[in-house]
């Protein structure tokens, strides 16, 4: 009897311990869940950025430069379930720029960082400082070394930029965006107030000086770059409060278009004549 009873509880210990290996298994394998989670998460919520401290020169002359326009941009790549995210923030406080000593500071910021399980795995791809000025001079500079320090202070050099017609035009058209969206890129929060009245001048004088470069042009490319600049163009000064000069562009617009039989944007340039002429007329009476 107690033989049969001590088989009975053998064979019932025996059945038991595959149950008690799974459980304990399954114990393991949620602790190291759990302690993964809590690595992503106590391993850094935020990225901080430093406070730059820099100074921008003339390549060739090294003498300071006045009013250049100063961005600093972080490049930043999660991944999720669905595969790798980008995205890209600016860092710098909207509208910086050099002071008659070529200086600039842009104070130290923290980025969240996506937390899990929406994002298990954050690394910044790019970050640095650009600099471009009126004269189509520019430079830039890469700070990832300086991420997660107080301070950073650098010299950023400028020199004349080679860029293609097709790749200044794409430029001018960023420029054009930023100045009525506040935005450079669809992925760039955008700057509350858009452009202000100093960087709305700087946009104008690019594409002045772009258009008086394409005024005979030759190719249907070229067709296609004076007609958009013409069309931005009368968009500034618009905006700008020059509506004399929005009307003439507008005119010279719809003068070019008609001449090339194209009327893509003919009922927009009539809308828009009309108006200005109506903002011109209220203007003058006033």
């Amino acid at each position: 009897m107690f033989l049969n009873e001590g088989r009975r509880n053998r064979t019932f210990t025996a059945t038991k311990k595959p149950f008690l290996l799974k459980e304990t298994t399954m114990l393991k394998n949620l602790a190291v869940m759990i302690w993964v989670a809590l690595l992503f998460f106590v391993a850094g919520c935020n990225i901080k950025t430093p406070e730059i401290r820099g100074v921008v020169l003339d390549a060739e002359t090294k003498q300071p430069v006045d009013n250049a326009w100063v961005t600093a941009t972080l490049g930043i790549k999660t991944k999720t379930v669905a595969g790798d995210t980008y995205s890209y923030l600016s860092i710098d406080p909207p509208h910086t720029r050099t002071d008659k000593n070529g200086r600039f500071i842009i104070p130290s910021k923290k980025v969240d960082k996506p937390s899990f399980p929406v994002g298990f795995g954050t690394t910044v791809e790019t970050f640095g400082v650009g600099v471009n000025t009126i004269n189509d001079r520019g430079g830039s500079i890469s700070l990832i070394q300086f991420l997660g320090k107080d301070k950073a202070n650098v010299t950023v050099y400028v020199k004349p930029e080679e860029r293609s017609e097709s790749e200044y035009f794409s430029y001018l058209q960023s420029l054009y965006n930023y100045c009525l969206t506040g935005r450079f890129f669809v992925e760039v929060p955008a700057v509350e107030g858009q452009c202000d009245a100093s960087e709305l001048a700087y946009a104008i004088a690019k594409h002045e000086r772009y258009f008086t470069k394409l005024k005979e042009p030759k190719t249907v490319d070229q067709e296609t770059h004076y007609a958009g600049t013409l069309k931005r163009l009368a968009y500034l000064y618009k905006r700008e409060g020059d509506y004399k000069k929005s009307l003439e562009t507008f005119e010279k617009l719809r003068t070019f278009e008609a001449r090339r039989e194209v009327d893509l944007w003919s009922k927009e340039i009539e809308n828009q004549i009309a108006e200005i002429e109506q903002l011109l007329h209220k203007r003058i009476n006033k």
